[in-house]
């Protein structure tokens, strides 16, 4: 793993939604947004499932995924190659997953409509940062700002 979860943990609040790429057992690809990634210790991540019946069958076939999630501070992007290990349907991580899924929903209006149905824990075997643009510093001499 080059880049630590730990040091990337803004990318697990949220603010922008992760994606979830995978391969079916034909090599048929499929990608989907997630609600949630949460960062459960060093090496594992779990995932909310509401909506992934395609994703899941993949996940079942192949046992592998790829995850994007991204920071909502500073727009950097880390790959997340993972590994299935189980399915969670209650238990701290689900309680606390579920729960903040709730407050996601309420908070846009949508009630009962993200239910989260398991939680998928991952073992994330490597995390990379993503090559972007260089970071566009300000130039403006002192006095001559935009107005």
């Amino acid at each position: 793993m080059k880049t630590p979860l730990a040091s990337i943990r803004d990318c697990f609040e949220g603010v922008i939604p992760s994606i979830i790429a995978t391969l079916d057992a034909a090599g048929q690809p499929n990608v989907s947004y997630l609600s949630q990634v949460y960062l459960v210790d060093d090496d594992h991540v779990a995932l909310s499932n509401q909506f992934f019946s395609k994703t899941a069958a993949n996940v079942a076939a192949t046992g592998r995924a790829h995850v994007l999630v991204v920071s909502g501070r500073t727009g950097e992007q880390f790959a997340l190659d993972v590994e299935h290990r189980a399915s969670l349907v209650d238990g701290p991580v689900f309680e606390k997953m579920s729960a903040q899924l709730t407050a996601i929903s309420s908070q846009h209006g949508v009630g009962d409509a993200m239910v989260l149905r398991s939680a998928e824990l991952y073992r994330v075997r490597e995390c990379r940062a993503i090559p972007g643009p260089p970071m566009l510093a300000q130039t403006f001499a002192p006095g001559t700002q935009d107005r």
